[in-house]
């Protein structure tokens, strides 16, 4: 397949400067008088590629060899693609696939755990890297052609044999969980997901969606069964090229495959049916981001299609590059955005996609959009341009001979034409077809294969500030990125009258111990201290100053070995400080931040909205919590919950509660302990807060005031060089 637009562009750029893989000459004729000597440079036809001598083989066992001889470095690599992937996993397990690639290499093999392997492959110069795709799975190794007898016993071993240690599936479930919890972080992250879920549905392996649920439902077992069901040598193609002779090589493998063995008739799998074709209109806010980002498109065609070389230079000619009909008119013409463009992407076993792009600030989006809806329908309408058909093949082939630069691009095509059945000589017969297409083509398919009538489109941004209503395109189909919450592990009890009645009067009591008026009266409160840290490389001590004004406004100044670092929290909005950037946070946080002030200092904004009548609780029944008896009672704040302890007294010993770190979904334990006087209350001067039942932090406090006013400055927003220009401490 071809490189992208931008790719075509640094290689042009190359060839410019000598550094082209083949002779480059040109020849200058005289001027016309007017004319631009350049516009008379004459190129002569590209030297043909030469290709290196390819065996294939088949093993006993099925295995298909593709070999390729490279004798410029002493290096020898191997890529096994296997057929399965995400096509292979079961419908309810959408998360095998992605843990299995990681598991497959980290957790080891049946001679050599995977920290084993790292070690032994780290001092020998040489690697093994495993990964899934949607409907194949892949291991790869490289190595130094001396020390091919010791990394091709454990290339042959992560194909038969992977051990699957449960430590590192519980830490890839950790790393796919951090994954789905800063999965809106990045609006073309957003962007990407959404577009693919619109083309080929939510259930869709091209496009499904993985959830917290769907991580915890994977076993180790079910990696075990996916690996002996998928993972046949009859299903397996390796692609090996480097320092080697062919026959010895053929040798190694068939002796270091030798004992795998295909049972059963060789599984097929197939691309799932597509939805039909339907036009839609669909918006996701992000109101933390300062442009909407558009996308649309519709499906489109497989790479092997014969309308395929036509269907790339209409997309080249349309949104491609710099000089594309996109680009010129929204960026260039229009000023609406820095960049705009779009692309058809095929795939090799079944329909791929158009996508057309932009981004522009919320008062041009309706015209952004409405200048790229003018743009597909207008190339339907007549023939492109002679010069538009001209540049659009030679940047396709100017780029051509960059598919064959290395022995490695050239066995990685062939093993992947292999899987799909393309023949080897495919791209050969593309770029011929791409010669041969002409203006005509285009606009045939242009009106074949190209229907405004049926775009998808998807705006993400602020709609309260687009210059008109998304409705103008249509009916709107409004996409929600909330995360779903894991299902709770421990069942509640459906909370009665006399239990709501019961749990309500302790939080009351707990409020009376802790102040009762004064809590009552309590608006803001000025924490300091310093704070343990538990990281990866050890404990960390940082000193801070919290600013709590009741009830969601916080101000939070911690010092870090690398400066002051701020947050602050004002409401519905969020931003975070730390030298001269200035981030706005994104929603999640801000409401993560929002719940966690319910549970600050001992709770007390949860005791005083207790007292107020706002809050009431569930009496669960007794619990041990940190080594004593307490009564155990359930608040839901909104859409959450926390689990309150009172201890023997009847004051907070600690909270229970759930919350999306950056690992993911996790237990977190707040303990409380040496409570003193400060002006009518009663408060906790020691905080240790404990995730997954592992101490992560201790906050000790040296001082805590109460409604002794703060500086309404704290929560104005800076801009980037006044924070550049803040000190770093007081």
């Amino acid at each position: 397949m071809r490189t992208k637009t931008i790719t075509r562009t640094f290689a042009a750029a190359a060839l410019l400067l000598g550094l082209s893989v083949v002779p480059f000459t040109a020849q200058v004729k005289p001027a016309p008088l007017g004319k631009q000597v350049v516009d008379h440079l004459k190129y002569p036809k590209l030297n043909p590629i030469q290709m290196p001598t390819v065996t294939r083989e088949t093993l006993p066992n099925g295995v298909k060899l593709i070999l390729i001889e490279d004798h410029e470095f002493p290096v020898v690599s191997l890529r096994a693609l296997v057929r399965g992937g995400k096509l292979a996993q079961p419908q309810d397990k959408p998360a095998l696939a992605p843990l299995f690639g990681e598991v497959q290499r980290t957790g080891g093999v049946k001679s050599m755990s995977g920290d084993e392997m790292d070690t032994y492959l780290e001092r020998i110069g040489a690697s093994i890297e495993t990964n899934v795709r949607d409907d194949y799975g892949t291991v790869t190794a490289k190595t130094l052609s001396e020390q091919l007898d010791k990394v091709l016993p454990l290339f042959a071993e992560e194909l038969e044999s992977p051990a699957f240690a449960q430590e590192k599936l519980d830490l890839a479930k950790t790393h796919l969980n951090s994954e789905i919890s800063r999965r809106n972080d990045q609006v073309m992250g957003i962007a990407r997901r959404e577009i693919l879920k619109l083309f080929y549905g939510p259930k869709s392996p091209y496009a499904r969606q993985i959830e917290y649920d769907d991580v915890a439902a994977v076993t180790r077992e079910d990696l075990l069964n996916y690996q002996k069901l998928v993972y046949r040598p009859d299903s397996t193609i390796i692609a090996v090229w480097g320092d080697f002779k062919t026959p010895d090589m053929k040798d190694r493998l068939a002796i270091a495959l030798g004992g795998w063995e295909a049972k059963g008739a060789t599984p097929v799998y197939k691309a799932p049916e597509l939805p039909a074709p339907a036009a839609s209109v669909n918006y996701a806010e992000k109101k933390d981001v300062e442009q909407t980002t558009v996308l649309m498109g519709h499906l489109g065609l497989r790479l092997d299609d014969p309308d395929y070389p036509a269907v790339d230079m209409l997309s080249e000619i349309l949104g491609g590059g710099m000089a594309s009909r996109m680009f010129m008119n929204i960026r260039t013409l229009k000023g609406l955005a820095y960049g705009a463009g779009g692309f058809m992407v095929p795939a090799y076993d079944h329909a791929g996609a158009f996508y057309f792009y932009t981004a522009t600030k919320p008062s041009t989006t309706a015209e952004a959009m409405e200048a790229m809806l003018e743009e597909i329908k207008k190339i339907r309408e007549a023939p492109v341009t002679d010069e538009e058909l001209t540049r659009a093949k030679e940047g396709y082939l100017n780029t051509y001979a960059f598919e064959f630069d290395s022995t490695e691009k050239i066995a990685t095509r062939l093993a992947t034409y292999e899987l799909y059945g393309y023949p080897a000589d495919f791209n050969v017969k593309l770029r011929n077809a791409i010669e041969k297409v002409t203006k005509e083509d285009v606009l045939r398919v242009a009106k074949k294969d190209l229907h405004p009538e049926l775009l998808t489109i998807l705006a993400i941004g602020n709609q309260s500030q687009f210059d008109k209503p998304l409705s103008t395109f249509g009916k709107v189909n409004d996409i929600d990125l909330t995360i779903p919450e894991p299902k709770p592990k421990e069942v509640i009890p459906e909370a009665t009258p006399e239990s709501l009645k019961a749990g309500t009067a302790l939080l009351v009591k707990a409020a009376n111990l802790m102040g009762g008026k004064a809590l009552a009266g309590l608006k803001e409160m000025t924490l300091e201290g310093a704070s343990t840290i538990v990281t990866p490389m050890g404990e960390m001590e940082l000193k801070g100053e919290g600013t709590f004004v009741f009830p969601d406004r916080l101000h939070n100044q911690v010092q870090t070995p690398m400066g002051a670092m701020i947050t602050v929290l004002d409401k519905d909005k969020g931003f975070m400080v730390m030298g001269p950037r200035v981030k706005d946070l994104p929603p999640s946080a801000v409401t993560e931040m929002a719940g966690e002030l319910y549970t600050e200092s001992g709770c007390a904004l949860l005791l005083q909205r207790a007292l107020q009548g706002k809050l009431e609780g569930q009496l669960i029944g007794k619990a041990q919590f940190e080594g004593q008896e307490t009564d155990d009672l359930l608040v839901k704040i909104g859409d959450a919950s926390v689990r309150v302890y009172l201890d023997k007294d009847g004051r907070v010993a600690g909270v229970k509660k759930h919350a999306i770190t950056q690992q993911g979904p996790a237990e977190v334990i707040q303990i409380f302990s040496d409570y003193r006087p400060v002006d009518g209350l009663s408060l906790p001067f020691q905080t240790v807060e404990k995730v997954n039942g592992e101490v992560k932090a201790t906050n000790r406090y040296s001082a805590i005031k109460v409604n002794a006013g703060f500086n309404e400055e704290l929560f104005k927003k800076p801009a980037p060089a006044a924070a550049a220009s803040a000190p770093a401490e007081k």
